[in-house]
């Protein structure tokens, strides 16, 4: 889904072409606000001013009305019954499981201490203390690992020497390995064998990959077929729910602290249910018959799908095939897929990006695709550690393996109808805002719980010139800096603007956010003529959905933008992906990734 969000956040930020900017004012002096119009009137820049004070009155008003309901509430928070249990469970924790956890903890981070070079410290420290920090998260294993995944693909929320230490734990986790002989004891126990030779032919003792939750042993079974063998570690859901018991208790305290009054204007419902949301799916992922059945859903949707198939898609995505006689709760076992990760491949600078990445294209629209189409899962760990690069007949790159499908969520019907709404919004070259809008009211309409009654014209007249302000400070343009605290800022206004006219996150989307790091660093792996080609693929599959599901294309989707959509795929019929290059352009000199990174704020 990583691209579906991405694509409506490219399309986004094209709302407008880029205007011509003065470039001779220095950084510190730029404002966070919407600049001046270029021209020199000053009825103009006094209507601009006036409009930027009251826009910040506006904004100081909603924030003292909140901070004033909020402080009579907390006194009443902290002193009801939920306190009191939240105080109680807190205690039992701390007696029952806190010794242990940090016993085990503390013995974890000094085997990572271990290897840090005190020379280094001296010598780098930033990338130091980011090679420190990265083994640490990789040590402690279960949820810290995914932690140092995302920081891995969030380059324009973490320092640069801390992302690239992370991308270590994407195929490379010094996560140490579980001894053969335990690895043996558990195959045995869960098929009742007394042998692994009544399964296996031949089965390695070194994993070939050691992750959070799981390790990976190449294999062949007895009828000859070459496979891996995935077998979940021991202790792991024991870890994960001391991990997660600790983060419900905190999230619990965050909501008796700010209220909902608060939490209701990012989120639909408690943060103590959101990370439950987040428990459910990680846990889920220790169940390997579930992740079996996550596969053979993806790849029946994959091999079936109408949108797929008149796009040309259904074979540019291989999904391992799962063997059931040699797979069960703790144990998964799946053909070998011959070739290095994405995260292998992007490393070397030197293979011509003409080998692998219209590949990588393709695979990213078919997870686009797999979001907003009603008979299929979305991967919800799709980076790049999770792709596996095919080898073609011709020396390239021609498919793309997804593997690891232990997390995988569906969205309800009224937001995948939501986003297809966005994305197909800005299909043209005069973007339809409206309709961008139009969609997070679809949501809310049909949503239990999401808000109040939405403006969809005043909220589009707020967005636009914020979306030029994000447009100017794209991250990914030559010469920007990821790190400039104004894309946060911006980010943040973002919100409030969502904030004031009542969308809130769904809960649903906790697992779409985290998918969206990684569509981020995707599109930046990409040169520019493969930015063009995904952008040009997203819009044509968009279309393609809609001709596939014309029921509710025609009543949720504008004639106008239906007709965008028609001249979309004539134009690809004739062998020209999009109607007008100006789309596209438009499209490409956004900054993808900087909505998805203000999206995050979201959450």
């Amino acid at each position: 889904m990583q691209l579906a969000v991405a694509s409506q956040g490219s399309a986004l930020e094209a709302v407008h072409s880029v205007s011509e900017r003065s470039s001779s004012s220095s950084a510190a002096g730029r404002r966070i606000v919407a600049a001046p119009p270029p021209d020199d009137c000053c009825s103009t820049t006094g209507r601009w001013i006036v409009s930027q004070v009251k826009d910040t009155i506006e904004a100081a008003t909603f924030a003292t009305t909140c901070v004033g309901r909020w402080i009579p509430g907390l006194l009443r928070r902290v002193t009801s019954t939920d306190a009191l249990a939240l105080g109680i469970d807190s205690v039992k924790f701390a007696a029952v499981q806190l010794p242990s956890v940090i016993f085990d903890r503390a013995l974890d981070l000094s085997c990572a201490m271990l290897h840090a070079s005190p020379r280094a410290f001296i010598t780098d420290p930033k990338a130091a203390a980011a090679q420190a920090t990265q083994r640490s998260l990789d040590v402690l294993g279960g949820g810290f690992v995914k932690i140092a995944q995302i920081i891995a693909h969030s380059p324009a929320l973490f320092p640069r020497s801390l992302v690239k230490a992370c991308e270590q734990s994407l195929c490379r986790a010094t996560t140490l390995p579980t001894s053969h002989a335990e690895i043996e004891c558990m195959v045995k126990k869960e098929f009742d064998v007394s042998s692994l030779r009544e399964i296996f032919e031949t089965f390695e003792s070194d994993p070939i990959a050691a992750a959070s939750i799981a390790q990976v042993h190449r294999a062949r079974l007895r009828t000859g077929e070459d496979c891996v063998v995935k077998v979940v570690r021991p202790k792991v859901k024991e870890r994960l729910l001391a991990d997660f018991q600790a983060l419900l208790l905190l999230a619990r305290l965050a909501d008796l602290v700010l209220g909902d009054e608060v939490v209701r204007l990012f989120v639909n419902r408690p943060l103590e249910s959101c990370i439950g949301e987040l428990h459910r799916a990680v846990m889920a992922e220790c169940d390997l018959s579930v992740e079996r059945q996550n596969m053979e859903t993806f790849g029946n949707w994959v091999y079936n799908s109408p949108s797929l198939r008149r796009m040309g898609l259904e074979s540019s995505v291989v999904i391992p095939k799962t063997y059931e006689h040699a797979s069960g709760e703790r144990i998964l076992t799946m053909d070998y897929v011959r070739g290095p990760t994405l995260a292998e491949l992007s490393d070397h600078i030197e293979i011509d990006p003409n080998r692998w990445q219209s590949a990588l294209v393709k695979a990213l629209t078919v997870a686009a695709v797999s979001i907003i189409d009603d008979a299929a899962l979305f991967h919800a760990d799709l980076h790049s550690g999770n792709m596996i690069m095919v080898m073609g007949p011709s020396n390239t790159y021609d498919k793309v393996a997804f593997i690891d499908f232990g997390c995988c969520g569906q969205l309800p019907s009224a937001l995948r109808t939501c986003l297809l709404m966005q994305g197909s919004a800005f299909a043209d070259n005069q973007p339809n805002v409206r309709q961008f809008t139009d969609g997070f009211a679809h949501a809310l309409d049909r949503l239990p719980g999401l808000g109040q009654v939405l403006d969809p014209e005043g909220l589009a007249t707020e967005l636009r010139p914020l979306l030029l302000e994000i447009q100017r400070k794209n991250p990914f343009q030559p010469g920007a800096d990821p790190m400039d605290p104004e894309l946060h800022m911006l980010g943040f206004q973002l919100q409030c603007i969502l904030c004031r006219h009542g969308v809130q996150l769904p809960a649903e989307f906790t697992l779409l956010m985290k998918t969206a790091c990684f569509g981020a660093l995707y599109f930046s792996l990409l040169d520019a003529a493969h930015r063009e080609q995904l952008l040009k693929s997203l819009f044509c599959s968009g279309a393609a959905h809609a001709l596939c599901n014309p029921r509710e294309a025609v009543t949720s989707l504008s004639s106008r933008t239906l007709l965008s959509l028609a001249k979309i795929l004539w134009a690809r019929k004739k062998g020209d992906m999009v109607p007008s290059a100006k789309v596209v352009a438009c499209a490409t000199s956004a900054s993808l990734p900087l909505v998805i990174l203000a999206m995050q704020y979201l959450q």
